[in-house]
């Protein structure tokens, strides 16, 4: 069973939210949180006082009902945290196998700002979904810009099209490095080098899926640019955007590096930000 925990505010990036993990429910079998986390200011607190708590606790309530007469076999239960948000939201991370969040920037709502920070430290898979999602049927798009091998961003990307019983599409992005463009008029040979390295990335990432999920409707897309720009293109329509995220540490923290970060301005569709170790469902 798959433990989710979904992140609520009351708008309509958080109602988005709830509606993709009912979505999800048809075909995983979940154990759902519903969390919100009460850290009014100062100003709030003086204006309503026990009323914005009261707010808090029946937008959860609403939220758990909500789930639970749409899909009355899933198991659901609320969460009130208290706190700094994206503190609490990380530290809910660590129990569960999927954090989703709305993106709550289209109405400015609470979390506006938090998907990429809660992204960048999650101890779980992070599913950021807009305020705008409906569902669709378009396949899972998995994108990918580096020559090493991510099995753990690919392998999520396919266990997610096989048990939505969509296609894959493997969408590899590649560019020549700044440093390395200004060689290339001293050796032409370099852009030539690059290229090939990038398919052999590509070739190997395909051999891997084809492997481990022989059933599975696989594509391939291998594009010279910007990958946030292309993986943006590419993703229009698709049910899913996956990406991974670097675990080098910094301050206590993962990078999400800039192509996962620009996604989550853009988002053209929901967006999945994976770690690079291997989460415990998988």
């Amino acid at each position: 069973m798959e433990k989710v925990c979904v992140a609520i505010d009351g708008t309509a990036s958080g109602e988005a939210a709830i509606d993709w993990v009912i979505d999800r429910s048809r075909h995983a079998e979940l154990d759902v949180t519903v969390t919100a986390v009460y850290d009014p200011m100062p100003s709030e607190s003086v204006l309503a006082g026990a009323d914005y708590l009261a707010l808090f606790t029946t937008v959860l309530d609403e939220a758990v009902r909500r789930i639970a007469v749409a899909r009355p076999g899933v198991e659901v239960r609320g969460d009130l945290r208290s706190g700094q948000a994206r503190a609490q939201f990380v530290a809910a991370s660590t129990d569960a196998d999927l954090l989703v969040i709305g993106t709550g920037r289209s109405e400015g709502g609470a979390y506006a700002t938090l998907p990429i920070r809660i992204a960048s430290a999650a101890h779980c898979p992070v599913v950021v979904v807009p305020a705008s999602w409906i569902g669709s049927a378009g396949g899972v798009l998995v994108g990918l810009e580096s020559t090493e091998q991510q099995p753990a961003v690919v392998d999520f990307a396919a266990k997610e099209a096989t048990a939505a019983g969509q296609p894959l599409t493997v969408a590899h992005c590649w560019s020549v490095p700044t440093l390395v463009a200004v060689a290339m008029f001293a050796h032409p040979g370099v852009w030539a080098r690059m290229q090939e390295l990038h398919a052999n990335a590509l070739a190997a990432t395909l051999d891997h899926v084809r492997a481990g999920w022989p059933q599975l409707e696989l594509h391939q897309r291998f594009k010279e640019g910007a990958a946030a720009r292309i993986l943006a293109e590419e993703a229009a329509g698709a049910c899913l955007l996956v990406v991974g995220r670097h675990d080098r540490a910094t301050v206590g923290d993962a990078l999400l590096g800039s192509t996962s970060h620009d996604l989550l301005l853009t988002m053209p569709c929901p967006v999945a930000v994976v770690p690079g170790w291997a989460s415990r469902s998988a």
